[in-house]
């Protein structure tokens, strides 16, 4: 599922001082009373005032860090994946579409929330975004293939074939390449321009569900990827070298990286775990969701996580600095 994820700045120390406490603010939903369908991506806007959430009810604009409900978006599909903001903060692009039939991507303009246009070419749902500039953007879908889109001429530029099963990850490094994951247990590298496979990585034993860059500016790309062996692993994904792995008591879902040493992984218990990722340990594993938690990402400035998933919920919590 996030972009889902962003990195935020400002926490110096992960391991002593990082977590005497943990705040955090549950927001209640607002729809009709009973079971509410899963928040299964979120997104903050990059001036980091309001969050973009996604569901099969529909794409929602809360603001931050209060959690109120903004502005219902309408999208013309009902199974929506991923949701994601252009570099630029101008446009919010959201994705997912009819299961085995169709993949669909949706840009609307940023803040106002009008539709622009409208990408209808995967043979499945869309499960992943990720924007490269102002002007262009890759889709990943169940369907196996990735897709990069003009969104001057509204076109795709590019369609990438080789993941044997459907797709669940896409991200950019800073050095140029695609990084993607999925049902087929692996990770690949892409060179982007051409979309030539460049290198596999297979060390992961079960369906890989969440990429994470580490925000690092100098030296070799590193990742983070998440997968059901309970696993994150971490890689120099451009040279092939898994550098290190952790275990959980539970799966990953989505992971975000707090800055180069630590990392925030969002559980299928509903747990959020921080992760010293120099000595690969949990620091700790706080209670957060009943149910899944299936998204997770970093406030860009103000040092808070947003952590989405079962049952509409979505919380704020606050990493002591």
């Amino acid at each position: 599922m996030t972009a889902r994820s962003t990195h935020f700045t400002g926490v110096k120390n992960p391991s002593t001082r990082l977590i005497q406490a943990v705040l955090v603010t549950l927001l209640c939903s607002s729809t009709a009373p009973g079971q509410k369908p899963p928040i299964t991506d979120i997104a903050f806007a990059p001036n980091g005032d309001s969050i973009a959430c996604c569901s099969q009810t529909g794409m929602q604009i809360l603001d931050w860090p209060n959690l109120n409900l903004v502005k219902q978006v309408d999208v013309s599909f009902p199974n929506l994946h991923c949701v994601t903001f252009s570099p630029d903060g101008e446009k919010l692009a959201v994705a997912g579409g009819y299961p085995s039939e169709e993949g669909i991507v949706q840009i609307f303009s940023w803040p106002d929330c009008v539709m622009q246009t409208q990408y209808s070419g995967h043979d499945d749902s869309v499960v992943a975004l990720n924007w490269q500039g102002r002007s262009q953007l890759i889709s990943a879908s169940l369907d196996r293939t990735l897709k990069r889109w003009n969104l001057t001429t509204r076109k795709p530029v590019l369609t990438y074939h080789g993941h044997s099963r459907g797709l669940r990850s896409v991200r950019t490094l800073r050095t140029g390449e695609l990084v993607t994951a999925g049902n087929d247990h692996s990770v690949r590298v892409w060179q982007s321009e051409t979309g030539s496979m460049i290198r596999t990585l297979n060390q992961h034993t079960k369906p890989i569900s969440a990429i994470s860059v580490c925000p690092i500016s100098t030296g070799r790309p590193m990742i983070a990827t998440a997968a059901g062996d309970r696993t994150i692993r971490f890689w120099q994904p451009t040279i092939g070298r898994m550098m290190r792995y952790v275990r959980l008591e539970s799966e990953p879902l989505d992971i975000c990286w707090i800055h180069e040493n630590l990392l925030a992984a969002s559980c299928e218990d509903g747990r959020l775990r921080i992760i010293d990722t120099e000595h690969v340990k949990v620091l700790k594993s706080i209670p957060a969701l009943t149910g899944w938690a299936y998204a997770i990402a970093a406030h860009p400035t103000d040092g808070t996580l947003a952590i989405a998933g079962s049952n509409g919920q979505i919380l704020r919590v606050h990493v002591p600095r």
